[in-house]
This record gives structure tokens, sequence and C-alpha cells, in this order.
């Protein structure tokens, strides 16, 4: 057995709102400093599947938007998958993958071989407005003060946030220069500190707060939709981040500003997450995977390289498992579980995206 199954180990507790929550996503920065006890590090013989996986796909002349489990086999890598997904439900809630074989695949390769590993651990999801179930996290110029960028197509240092999905995966391709560290915080242990001190600011988290769809509306929809930063389902605890979307909410035709104990509430929410974050080194070929729903996280803002071909670049997957974590339904049957769907847009899987 490898360091990152943990949840043969640990149990849950049914949660129940304003108590502390006994979750196995409950851990500290120093049980995760060292990323070897919560990584997979595939060997030869996973790289040689995954290639042989990659090539039989090739000669099926299927879409690369196709990809599923059903014609991306896997033998013994497909194994470790359903441990990484019970992981990914019953355990920290993180797993980190290492030694992809990005130096063996062409790009094509590289996407067919990735989305093929999330296909054993959930459905892909539109990503943007364009459709893309392979997103690309790289600068494209982007303001991230815009009310309609998103940050992951710039180089800031973004908050701590949780992403639209049940599971998140960010496979790295390229490195900055300098910075660009993946950043990580369990979302039960932010809870769990703030019940200690301002339980009254955790129960303002359990209230609706206004989110902007950065301009990805379809007509009829409102720019904003809306969500608690925690929720309690089925004795399940959940969370999602407070991050740039609340505040790109306000000022948005409909939305009321922060209440005075909402912007308190945030503020500590804020200065919490940065006490249990921990920093992660991304080298190529790591795959992080993590669970939205009890995991935030972000990246350092960093300086790239002059060179084109030389620029940070990650792929991310966005991934829906039906049988994931409970979370409130209507966030199932809205955007966490659906995607970001705009009328007339199909699902593509680009390659490369550019300014």
């Amino acid at each position: 057995m490898t360091g990152f199954r943990t949840f043969h180990e640990m149990k849950r507790v049914h949660a129940v709102p304003m108590q502390p929550v006994v979750d196995p996503a409950d851990w500290s920065a120093m049980e995760l400093a060292d990323v070897s006890t919560w990584s997979y590090v595939l060997s030869d013989s996973d790289r040689s599947e995954l290639k042989d996986a990659v090539a039989s796909f090739r000669r099926s002349g299927k879409k690369i938007e196709d990809v599923d489990s059903d014609n991306f086999h896997l033998d013994s890598l497909a194994e470790v998958l359903v441990d990484v997904r019970r992981e990914l439900l019953d355990g920290r809630g993180i797993v980190m993958m290492r030694n992809f074989p990005v130096d063996e695949l062409d790009r094509e390769g590289c996407a067919i071989g990735y989305l093929g590993l999330g296909s054993y651990l959930g459905e892909s999801m539109s990503q943007n407005k364009f459709g893309h179930i392979l997103g690309h996290v790289k600068d494209l110029g982007g303001n991230y003060s815009d009310p309609n960028t998103r940050g992951y197509l710039t180089n800031a240092e973004m908050r701590f946030h949780a992403d639209g999905c049940d599971y998140v995966g960010l496979l790295c391709l390229k490195t900055a220069k300098a910075g660009g560290e993946s950043r990580v915080a369990s979302s039960v242990t932010v809870y769990n500190r703030m019940l200690k001190v301002r339980p009254d600011l955790v129960e303002a988290l359990t209230g609706d707060f206004y989110r902007s769809r950065t301009g990805e509306v379809n007509p009829g929809e409102a720019p904003y939709f809306k969500q608690p930063i925690f929720s309690f389902t089925d004795g399940f605890f959940s969370a999602t981040g407070a991050g740039a979307a609340i505040d790109k909410a306000q000022g948005l035709p409909g939305v009321p500003p922060y209440s005075a104990l909402q912007k308190e509430a945030v503020d500590l929410y804020r200065d919490t997450v940065e006490e249990c974050a921990v920093d992660i080194g991304f080298e190529p070929g790591d795959v992080q995977f993590l669970n939205n729903f009890v995991t935030l996280h972000t990246r350092r803002e960093y300086q790239d390289w002059p060179d084109e071909a030389r620029k940070r670049h990650l792929l991310r997957l966005w991934l829906s498992d039906p049988n994931g974590r409970k979370i409130p339904r209507e966030q199932r049957e809205g955007r966490s579980g659906r995607g970001v769907l705009m009328q007339g847009v199909s699902f593509v899987a680009p390659l490369d995206v550019h300014a």
C-alpha cells in the first residue's frame, strides 16, 4: 500500500451544522508538507500501460472528446484509480499522481492519456463558455481584476477557491521561471478552526452568497448564482470557496452589498485559509487531483519565461461524480454538477489556447 491511501483507516462522523466536523478531509498543512505521503508514483509498467492505451485509442479513430473508461482500457492502473477515487471521496480529498509520461507523449497523446485517467474518476465537464473539457491554465495576459476574466488565464496569485465540479485535476506540462507553486487547504479544517473562535461568523457563511458567472451567461440567465460557503447535506459537510467570484458579483444588477457580518465572516475565512494552507511545488508529469467540496486551492503569482515554448502550462480537468460527496441539490443540479453549459456549444478538447 502506498502512502496516499488513508480511506481504509479514517472514519467520518455524521456532520451536524454548527458542530465540529469529524472527517478524514480534516488535515493540517504540516500533514501534507511531505508530498510523498499523499502521492502515487507511476511505475514503468504504469507508464507503458498508459502509453499503450493512448496508442489503442488513436487507432480507433475516435475524437479526443470521446475518451472514456470504455474505450481507454487500463488494467492494473485502473485498480490504482479506484483507490484514488476512494481517497478523494472518503479520505483526505487530495492525491498527487507523479511521473505521468509527458516526456514520451506528444501533446495529443498527453491529452488522450490525461482524459483517459480522469474518466476512471468521473465524467468530463465543460469548464468555460467554449465547451472546453480539456482546460489550459496559462497566462494569456488576462487581468485578474476584470469582472469577466477568470484567474487561470493570468499569472496572478488568485484567492483560494473551489472549482464547480466534484474533482479537479491539474497536469503540469511546463513550470514557470519563478513562482507558480500550487497552494491547497482543507475547508473542513478552516470550518473547525473558525467554529472555535467565531461561531457567529460560521453561521453567516452557511447563508447564500452571490457569485458572478464571469460573463458565461445564457439568454435569460442572471449574471450571478447563489450558494452558501458552508453546507450540510444528509450528514455530510461540504464547502465552496470565498474566491474572486463573490467579489466580482458585487455591483452586478440585483446583487446586494455584503452585510457587515458577511464582510467580517469572509475576512476571517480568508485569514483562516492562509493559516491552514500548504505550498506544493509542481514538476512536469505531476497530476494533482482534489475534491472541491472539502479542499480549497490557488497558486502563487509567477514570472514566466519569455520563450512561448517554455511558458508555464497546466492541463485541467473538471470531473463530475454522480455518486460523489453529498452536496445541496441546488449545487448538484447547477454548475457544480453540470459545468458551464452554454446553449449551442458542444464539448471540445483543444490541444492549446492562445490570446
